[in-house]
């Protein structure tokens, strides 16, 4: 089968990620898969589409589609379209026109923004085939629009890149924050700087790696950085900015503090994280996994109040080698990996295109 993703610009975010894990995915099982989407000159995933055997269809576009999107798109002849619902749904509406294939939208956000003509709530129900997500509440949203679009619970595969692996030993204690850095994104990093000097107390030879891209925000923490390394007599504190492939940092770290699906990849990897956003969740346990789960790890929802942030830390250092405290990580990390893998991802996805043929939709 040929399964074409589109994408609007290729650049590294969570829609580039999503291709990425569920299009290896689908590659591997078989498919035939392809993306598509616009070169905005910024550092994205083509190599890594390459590598797994993707195509990518790709070039200087001012316009979310143009003419050489549509040759290449009949060249190719999809038999099923992939898009989010936001920026790439024109594009996956006009491949679809001028293709017939029919778009399994999946939805990686709550449904908003949808007052852009093109990709409202009338365009998305009108020429998408099947809705999916994996969100609790994103699901019952999208039942709730009331429309004829199945709504289909497809979870995004973790064990394509990511497996398990031993932790480090704890010393030099090494605190990885993992994300892009945007405003919504950075409070709990500014926290742990802003009050360095109490982390220092208790945990003298840590390490902190800033691990993201974020324009301004990535120059904003570099020089702050240089000053707390300069304070504090040591190189402790060093920005990475943004990295084709984070495994590497993720595996070499005692704790991560992250959000949405970076804390799911390195959960999954059996590292202690600490989820955090624009508020804080805290430390993932296997006792609040489900409740993680419905705030996305923090990206939803959590307080606005990081005062537990430096305390969560020192708790995961003191009890880093306790055999309760690894044996919920491992909990933590088997339940990501049930759900969370290649084989249930490709199996919902046979299911709806097994749908999809029995139950065509009008491709006008």
């Amino acid at each position: 089968m040929k399964i074409l993703f589109c994408s609007d610009a290729l650049t590294i975010d969570g829609v580039a990620s999503y291709i990425l894990n569920t299009g290896a995915a689908l590659r591997r099982a078989g498919h035939e898969v392809a993306v598509m989407g616009r070169w905005s000159f910024k550092k994205g995933f083509q190599s890594r589409y390459r590598q797994e055997g993707l195509t990518v269809i790709t070039c200087p576009s001012i316009g979310v589609g143009n003419i050489y999107f549509d040759m290449r798109a009949k060249m190719f002849r999809p038999d099923v379209i992939m898009t989010d619902p936001r920026r790439s749904f024109p594009l996956a509406v006009r491949i679809k026109r001028i293709t017939g294939a029919p778009i399994i939208t999946y939805f990686l956000d709550p449904v908003e923004k949808t007052d852009r003509k093109g990709r409202d709530i009338e365009s998305l129900v009108k020429y998408s085939s099947v809705f999916t997500s994996f969100e609790p509440e994103t699901l019952k949203q999208l039942e709730s629009l009331g429309s004829d679009v199945p709504v289909v619970r497809m979870t995004r595969p973790l064990d394509v890149f990511f497996a398990p692996s031993e932790l480090p030993e704890r010393k030099n204690f090494s605190i990885l924050c993992f994300g892009r850095l945007s405003r919504y994104k950075t409070p709990g990093i500014f926290h742990i700087l802003d009050n360095i000097s109490e982390l220092q107390r208790s945990i003298p030879d840590f390490r902190i790696n800033i691990l993201g891209g974020g324009g301004w925000r990535l120059l904003k923490l570099k020089h702050f950085a240089r000053t707390l390394n300069k304070s504090l007599g040591r190189q402790c504190v060093n920005v990475i900015g943004t990295q084709l492939d984070p495994r590497k940092y993720i595996e070499e770290s005692n704790l991560v503090l992250a959000s949405a699906t970076s804390v799911m990849e390195a959960a999954y990897s059996l590292r202690p994280v600490i989820a955090m956003c624009s508020g804080y969740f805290g430390l993932l346990t296997s006792d609040n996994f489900d409740e993680g789960l419905r705030s996305y790890f923090s990206e939803r929802y959590g307080k606005k109040d990081f005062s537990g942030l430096i305390p969560d830390i020192v708790g995961v250092y003191r009890r880093y080698n306790d055999e309760d405290f690894r044996n919920d990580l491992r909990e933590v990390s088997r339940r990501f990996g049930e759900d969370f893998s290649e084989r249930e991802t490709v199996r919902v996805f046979n299911e709806i295109m097994s749908g999809i043929q029995w139950h065509p939709k009008d491709p006008s």
